[in-house]
């Protein structure tokens, strides 16, 4: 099982991603550090050098790869995507349909109060981001908070996981009373 984390940057892809694989012992990748180690150049070098329409076709790549390696192995798999991998309409029909995608919804107010996506809050995005399978919110939660919500949410929504994996979710971590 592949559970994909999307939202804007700042909502806590990475950090409640990590606390999340921990949690359920799962790998953990994060796509932007996925793609730094495999090209050798960070996204925003990427960006800067080869423009963004380059960026995004190295993206689907890398996201394909880590998509089809998984599914391969058969691996449980928390994947962090960056704030904009879900807007490509081909990349989107992966995330959707191959992994399980979890919205990170986070408010203006909170990543101005996290100092994170400074200037990149673009209110078309949120269509998009709300097409995950779940929502979970993060506004005041920690990293950790937000990891055992996630964790709830898997269990709770019986449509999305098979027996089995909600089996081991529910035998992993503990929830928050």
């Amino acid at each position: 099982m592949i559970v994909s984390l999307t939202g804007y940057m700042g909502s806590g892809k990475s950090t409640a991603g990590r606390a999340l694989a921990q949690l359920l012992e799962w790998e953990f990748i994060d796509l932007d550090s996925y793609i730094e180690k495999k090209i050798g150049r960070s996204p925003e070098a990427i960006i800067a050098e080869d423009g963004e329409v380059r960026f995004r076709a190295i993206e689907a790549e890398a996201l394909r790869d880590v998509v089809i390696m998984h599914q391969l192995t058969g691996e449980n798999l928390v994947l962090a995507l960056g704030g904009g991998t879900i807007m490509t309409t081909s990349v989107r029909r992966l995330i959707l349909e191959d992994t399980l995608a979890v919205y990170l919804r986070t408010s203006e107010a909170e990543l101005r109060q996290r100092r994170a996506d400074e200037g990149r809050w673009d209110p078309q995005r949120l269509p998009v981001y709300e097409l995950a399978a779940l929502t979970v919110d993060t506004d005041g939660k920690t990293p950790q908070e937000t990891a055992e919500d996630i964790r709830a949410e898997l269990i709770e929504n019986k449509n999305s996981i098979n027996e089995q994996q909600r089996e081991h979710l529910e035998s992993s971590g503990s929830s928050r009373p």
